[in-house]
């Protein structure tokens, strides 16, 4: 992913203004991907901070990591099955016994009729 271009908000309210914030009023500011929320609860000043591109950055590397996931357990099965139906120790030795035996017949049958016109 491309990197994300900054974004910076300042909010400027005078101490005075925070004071005098009644319960379940708040401030808001945005400016690009940046926002602030300011929010008075009892004595308690409540400031959150958002940003949309960092938002924005999680859930691409989320979504990254769940298909690199995806791709290395698909490509694991592939390659266990693969393993498996190239490589038969069982088969291999039944093969190589009738290509032993097939070529063993082949070997006395053209050395006796060699020995045999001679």
């Amino acid at each position: 992913m491309a990197g994300l271009p900054a974004s910076v908000l300042t909010l400027k309210i005078p101490a005075a203004d925070l004071l005098a914030l009644p319960a379940g009023a708040s401030y808001h500011g945005k400016n690009g991907q940046a926002g602030v929320d300011v929010t008075s609860r009892g004595d308690t000043l409540v400031v959150t901070s958002t940003c949309d591109s960092l938002q924005r950055l999680v859930l691409w590397y989320g979504e990254e990591l769940t298909r690199i996931r995806g791709d290395t357990v698909s490509a694991t099965k592939t390659a266990e099955t693969e393993f498996k139906q190239r490589f038969n120790p069982v088969k291999i030795a039944l093969i190589a016994f009738i290509a032993g035996m097939a070529s063993g017949i082949v070997s006395t049958f053209l050395i006796k009729r060699r020995n045999g016109k001679e």
